[in-house]
């Protein structure tokens, strides 16, 4: 037999050396490069090269015009359902065609076929043809009014594990969101539809509105043999995959729910299911379940490991075998374990863009017997940009198993509620503030008796504090610390840690002043990437993760602030350009501080200043929207291999042009 195989998948994961013989069937993956590249070299078949930019079924379908007659094409990725199905059509090969595979792909087309057998589904209309919000409810006919007017999900039509979905409170909202994103994503008459590649239609041809349904989430997983269950495993989502896809953990447990699992089984023969793997997501509500959606393969993150470990059978090769063989393929049908219950949690990586991240608070956790594998990242690994469910992409996730499936769920929601996942922002954010807890016991406890002994040891202690924390926490990332020692390996380093552990030592030292603070701040990419400023005696703390907004209230009656001990007199000549008074604070970051929370218009230096003062309030106060530059009006550049920067310039974005005219005008005389 010849088998097309439609490759984008680990190779190993889906075991298709266990169910397909390739020593017996002529077998040939067709792949991006990326995926024909984990094919292990000793396995007998062909390759076909694909275009990712291309669409899959007009790249394959000349060259198998060519080519010896295929018997079967196997897809198991959710993206090339569709292809797969259209060739099926186009070359008279068994397996599901292209209207079956529509039932399983488009939102609509699901929801619509299900409705009219008289399964309950949300009510919801194509985005490209919302009828009045006023109209009549009918949800089954094109251009029906939604028949609501409460909380609405906009969705893609085709696409899986939540990505791209938004909730909005209102349809009313919901429809202005289709309508503005739809007028920056115009209708391409020459684009393709009809393919898992084409675009065609614009944004609210690819999207529909959906009534939002509270209720628990359930999902079934199984698969079909011409029309028969041989494997239906319900479980309960812990979270839920829209929250997982906006950053939030979410979790899974098995349990034993027959009504469930024979409702979902009708909804996929009723979609013209035949034989197939499945994922069915349905709203658990007190009159029954609601329809959510379903898709021709197998679940994402640990699904399959899960469902083998409580049903004895591997969904994957015993699709993939039954498939080939025209015949149910039993020897993949393993001994059931009914009496557990088994379940998995997942921490989202995508959310992180790329960043270094490192998790916390799950050591504990995972020594508990009922985690029978887990994966966790080393600290410091980068996530991937892409949403993915692969255990390999994410910073933590682990399989669990017990007989007490509520048991289960207590265990993952401990999980999912006392781990977290630190990426650069969130690090700067608690190392900032915990460096400053740390200073305000050391004051509270010493007293000011010594104020220079106060001062060096609020530094040694702040400092050491930060260095053994980032590295354990990012090994391999370098550090720039007021207080450390010269390292020329962090001018050729990737990423470099700018900390100052103490500044406004001064102030520190003196009873009730609050303008000290802890620096943190990343430099990597040629910018300032993360930073955090706490200001402990005050019990704030602003980082770059969750910056304030820029500040609208009225700047004409706040100070500029300079330095309390070293501001030069042209600095009260600049002030007074915009109608301000020149006022002194301590602590470049306190001072920023002032400025980002609306308490000062401006912030000038020209005293002398090195990197660590100012690093980190200079990445806080850009990610709030404001203005920042040297005097002259360039940015400044960190990692320098000498770390003097004498002055800065932090404002409201309208003051930046005048306060940079004034200093030249009082420096130069121009």
């Amino acid at each position: 037999m010849r088998i097309l195989v439609l490759h984008q998948n680990l190779f190993e994961r889906l075991a298709y050396e266990r169910a397909i013989d390739h020593s017996v069937h002529d077998v040939v993956y067709a792949g991006t490069p990326q995926y024909l590249a984990n094919i292990p070299a000793h396995v007998r078949c062909g390759t076909f090269p694909l275009d990712p930019a291309r669409p899959v079924a007009d790249q394959l379908r000349p060259w198998m015009a060519g080519q010896p007659p295929f018997q079967r094409i196997i897809a198991r990725h959710e993206k090339l359902i569709t292809p797969a199905a259209e060739l099926r059509d186009a070359f008279g090969i068994p397996g599901m065609g292209a209207a079956a595979a529509r039932n399983f792909r488009d939102k609509v087309t699901m929801k619509r076929t299900l409705a009219r057998a008289g399964f309950r589904v949300p009510r919801f209309v194509p985005a490209d043809r919302p009828a009045a919000p006023d109209g009549p409810a009918a949800p089954d006919r094109p251009g029906a009014g939604p028949g609501w007017r409460g909380r609405t999900i906009v969705k893609p039509r085709d696409e899986g594990g939540s990505q791209g979905v938004r909730l909005f409170e209102t349809l009313d909202e919901a429809l202005e969101f289709v309508r503005a994103a739809a007028a920056q994503s115009p209708a391409d008459p020459a684009a393709q539809t009809g393919t898992e590649q084409g675009t065609g239609g614009g944004f609210a041809a690819r999207y529909e509105l959906e009534e939002y349904v509270e209720g628990p989430i359930w999902h079934v997983d199984g698969f079909l043999f011409k029309g028969e269950a041989v494997v239906a495993q319900p479980s309960r989502y812990v979270g839920t995959p829209l929250g997982f896809e906006n950053g939030a953990p979410i979790g899974s447990v098995q349990f034993d729910h027959p009504e469930l699992t024979e409702w979902a089984v009708r909804c996929v023969r009723a979609l013209g299911g035949e034989t197939l793997t499945f994922h069915l997501e349905a709203i658990m509500t007190p009159s029954g379940p609601v329809f959510m959606e379903v898709a021709a393969r197998c679940g994402g993150g640990y699904i399959v490991d899960v469902t083998e470990r409580r049903t004895g059978a591997h969904l994957h090769t015993l699709d993939m075998a039954s498939d080939v063989d025209d015949a149910l393929a039993e020897r993949f049908l393993g001994p059931p374990a009914p009496g557990l219950a088994h379940g998995f949690f997942l921490f989202p990586g995508h959310v992180h863009g790329g960043a270094a991240v490192s998790v916390r608070g799950a050591r504990a956790l995972l020594d508990d017997p009922v985690v029978v594998r887990h994966r966790i990242t080393a600290p410091g690994t980068t996530t991937p940009t892409s949403h993915s469910y692969r255990p390999e992409h994410l910073p933590l996730s682990g399989v669990v198993r017990g007989p007490d499936p509520e048991a289960l769920v207590r265990y993952v929601e401990r999980v999912l509620e006392q781990v977290t996942v630190e990426d650069d922002h969130r690090l700067a954010h608690r190392l900032a503030e915990e460096a400053g807890e740390l200073l305000l016991k050391l004051r509270a406890e010493s007293g000011f008796a010594d104020p220079a002994a106060l001062k060096a040891a609020g530094d040694r202690l702040s400092h050491e504090f930060l260095a053994a924390a980032l590295a354990a926490e990012r090994p391999g990332d370098a550090v720039l610390s007021e207080e450390g020692k010269a390292d020329a390996a962090r001018l050729t380093a990737e990423r470099v840690w700018i900390v100052d552990p103490l500044d406004g030592t001064r102030e520190f030292s003196e009873p009730g002043r609050e303008d000290w603070a802890v620096h943190v701040a990343l430099w990597t990419g040629g910018r300032l990437a993360a930073g955090a400023v706490a200001l402990p005696a005050q019990g704030v703390t602003l980082s770059t993760g969750t910056p304030p907004p820029t500040p609208d209230s009225p700047a004409d009656r706040l100070p500029v602030l300079g330095s309390r001990s070293r501001s030069p007199a042209f600095l009260t000549q600049v002030a007074g350009r915009i109608g301000a008074e020149l006022a002194g604070m301590g602590s470049a970051g306190a001072k920023t501080a002032a400025v980002i929370r609306g308490d000062a218009r401006a912030y000038l230096h020209a005293g002398g200043q090195y990197e660590w003062d100012s690093a980190a309030p200079a990445a806080v106060a850009l990610a709030a929207g404001l203005h920042v530059s040297r005097l002259d009006g360039t940015p400044p550049v960190y990692n320098r291999a000498d770390p003097y920067l004498p002055d800065l310039l932090v404002c409201r974005p309208q003051d930046a042009a005048a306060l940079l005219a004034a200093v030249a005008e009082a420096t130069t005389g121009s």
